[in-house]
């Protein structure tokens, strides 16, 4: 009788309980991935802890390695030791074989660009109004960088090194004229490099802006994983969280380089691939929303 009603039991908990899937997240958290994409992880964890009253409880393995970015590509494409990578829009090998979450994380702040310059340079860059005046000048950039296409594509003269770190002695040596970088890049690169090149500043005047973004994209073995941070994303944007989130981090950095007093040049990107939601505009950062 006792056994007849423990098994009577257990299948009404059956019944009743929602059977969830362990879901697995496997994100690249090197020590290097780990400050750059600080934001972004921090988002990703919110996002799995939001959703978990709908799919269940989740496990973070993370891969901690230092490995180069080819490998890093590699190993998220077969899914095994990373199924979820941070990147921007329209590289063909993510496009094509994992599953990108079609929601700019960054709102596209990756295409808003101030430049980092010579101070004795300003007065030059202070005369730039328009994009053919942009073309008289040159910019420096990594070799493998997303943004030298867009450049190029824009005919804005670009000068490219192997490293990173050999941009800023190219810039100081007068190699190139504007070392574009994300606004929420330039202030802490300053910081870091500026006791170094105490010339290296801020451009006070330009905005560069072109449609580029940071996204998820998840291993294709793993939809309900992507499905699962769509739906967080969503849920945030849609509660109001995501914004408040996204302010943050970001809000103090954007109101100190005064960008809605700039001069902005607007360059084309042809190279996003269909997917990206450019015509939902509450998903994009307006510099106008900091007046």
């Amino acid at each position: 009788m006792v056994r007849g009603l423990a098994a009577g039991l257990l299948v009404c908990a059956a019944t009743v309980l929602p059977a969830f899937a362990l879901d697995t997240v496997k994100p690249l958290k090197s020590d290097e991935f780990r400050v750059r994409y600080a934001y972004p992880f921090e988002l990703l964890t919110e996002v799995l802890k939001r959703t978990t009253p709908a799919y269940g409880p989740y496990v973070e393995e993370p891969y901690t390695e230092t490995i180069s970015v080819a490998r890093s590509h590699e190993e998220a494409l077969k899914g095994d030791r990373i199924n979820i990578m941070i990147s921007d829009a329209g590289h063909k090998e993510f496009d094509e074989d994992m599953i990108p979450v079609p929601f700019p994380i960054d709102k596209g702040l990756l295409g808003y660009r101030v430049a980092l310059i010579d101070s004795d340079n300003q007065s030059k860059i202070d005369a730039v109004q328009t994009l053919e005046q942009l073309r008289t000048l040159s910019v420096g950039q990594g070799s493998n960088w997303g943004d030298v296409r867009v450049y190029e594509y824009n005919h804005v003269p670009v000068r490219t090194a192997q490293t990173y770190e050999s941009l800023f002695l190219m810039l100081l040596h007068g190699r190139f004229d504007l070392f574009p970088r994300g606004v929420t890049e330039a202030p802490g690169e300053v910081l870091a490099y500026g006791p170094q090149y105490p010339r290296l500043v801020i451009d006070r005047h330009l905005l560069i802006r072109y449609p580029f973004a940071q996204f998820f994209y998840v291993s294709k073995s793993e939809p309900r994983l992507a499905a699962r941070i769509r739906d967080g994303l969503e849920q945030m944007k849609k509660d109001g969280s995501f914004d408040a989130f996204f302010n943050q981090h970001f809000a103090r950095q954007l109101i100190d380089l005064k960008l809605p007093d700039r001069t902005v040049i607007e360059l084309k990107n042809p190279y996003l691939p269909a997917w990206v939601p450019l015509s939902r505009k509450d998903l994009w950062f307006d510099p106008n929303s900091l007046r």
